[in-house]
């Protein structure tokens, strides 16, 4: 399981948490929703360069102010940290515990068995893709929106086509033709630049999360110039233990602990089972660099858009989340709506009494495909620089939270109800 401690970087005060397969951050502007996502998400690069190539990624990070200046230019977090800035990660593969007053990290290896992911950093400026022309051309910086730019084009090149009537009242679809952008809303065809500023928002995030939950894993993923390498050394490394192991077969333990290095740990003893371990392992070393799940982190989703939309895309995203039980697909998302909220409670009291619902009326409720366990879901509300659980036992969202919201939204409107005078 995933922890990350945070303390004193921009609004965070001290926030520790283990990551859970949905988490949702909760709260008012500045309260650093994002800066908790942004942390993390960089935490989960690092640890998944380690892996391709441990010595070199390890050397890289330790290395003076690397991991932090790559960590404020990629998230724009430069001006966040201070001397008492303290981040501590554990993934499955390495720790990695960074003190800015020391400016380097310390990355040790944990040692455990680590699948590789696909991370998805939907950011909220996410509209960009559709609001400038020739977009292409920008490829000069090193942050999170080029980066969601490049899962933008690869989505777009893939998805080609795609209608959202499930999402939104009226007829919509969108395609990708001539290098250009074109909705058909309503029969009328137009560019995604001309379109609402809900339908820009909507489209970029729906067909990136598409691509990187489902088309992606539909084809064979080409390996970077650096994974191969990677695996080339390993071949190679192999190649050479096996030659050793022939000719000494008493040195087991040498083997097992380069493969330990590597994060792959067996308790092998037998000569002979080693030697076929390796070749097994030189064969299908490749297949390692395949996305096992999807690492999703997605800044405002309601950006945009209307009540009934924010609710549908949150039963659209758990469900898709949800359809394969292969991949332990996990969601990192920060909101200031009310209305993902209630979106996700009618999610989890879905999974906590749907054994008690006759299976001819399940689908009646809207939300019956993304319903979903509450102990997979953790909601935080930030305050005041900490984290504060809003749900209850069972894992239900405090109806004193939701009613609080309702009361605070409706408290001057029945203020001044008591000054309406009805000329009936």
């Amino acid at each position: 399981m995933t922890h990350i401690l945070i303390k004193n970087v921009g609004p965070i005060k001290n926030v520790e948490l283990d990551l859970n397969k949905i988490n949702v951050f909760m709260g008012p502007q500045s309260s650093g929703k994002s800066t908790i996502a942004k942390i993390l998400c960089h935490c989960q690069w690092v640890e998944k360069q380690c892996f391709s190539d441990i010595e070199y990624t390890k050397k890289f990070y330790e290395k003076d102010r690397t991991f932090y200046d790559s960590l404020a230019e990629y998230h724009r977090l430069e001006g966040y940290f201070n001397d008492k800035s303290f981040i501590e990660y554990r993934g499955d593969f390495v720790t990695i515990k960074y003190a800015h007053q020391k400016e380097h990290p310390t990355i040790s290896i944990n040692g455990k068995k680590y699948k590789y992911p696909k991370l998805s950093y939907i950011p909220s400026e996410r509209n960009i893709v559709a609001t400038i022309p020739n977009l292409k051309k920008y490829n000069d910086s090193n942050d999170v929106i080029l980066y969601f730019m490049y899962d933008w084009f690869t989505s777009r090149d893939e998805i080609r086509e795609q209608t959202f009537d499930k999402l939104i009242n009226h007829q919509l679809s969108y395609k990708y033709r001539n290098e250009n952008d074109y909705i058909i809303d309503n029969g009328s065809e137009l560019l995604l630049a001309n379109a609402s500023s809900g339908v820009q928002s909507l489209i970029p995030l729906y067909l990136v999360l598409y691509y990187s939950l489902e088309t992606i894993y539909g084809q064979k993923r080409p390996l970077s110039y650096e994974q191969k390498q990677s695996i080339t050394y390993l071949n190679h490394e192999t190649d050479k233990m096996i030659s050793d192991l022939v000719r000494n077969y008493s040195d087991v333990e040498t083997v097992k602990k380069q493969l330990g290095q590597w994060g792959i740990n067996t308790k092998i003893k037998s000569c002979d089972a080693m030697k076929q371990m390796l070749e097994d392992l030189q064969r299908s070393f490749s297949d390692r660099y395949d996305y096992h799940y999807t690492q999703l982190f997605i800044e405002e989703p309601e950006q945009n858009l209307f009540p009934s939309t924010q609710q549908k895309l949150v039963y659209w995203l758990l469900s898709l989340i949800q359809a394969n039980k292969g991949r332990s697909n996990s969601l990192v998302l920060t909101t200031h709506s009310p209305y993902i909220l209630f979106a996700l409670n009618n999610c989890m009291m879905g999974g906590l009494v749907k054994d008690n619902i006759p299976e001819k009326e399940r689908h009646s409720f809207v939300s019956q495909t993304a319903w979903i366990d509450p102990k997979k879901v953790s909601i935080y509300e930030i305050h005041d620089g900490s984290l504060q659980t809003i749900q209850d036992e069972d894992g239900i969202i405090e109806d004193n939270y939701l009613n609080k919201a309702y009361k605070e939204n409706s408290a001057e409107y029945l203020s001044l109800l008591n000054y309406f005078e009805d000329e009936e």
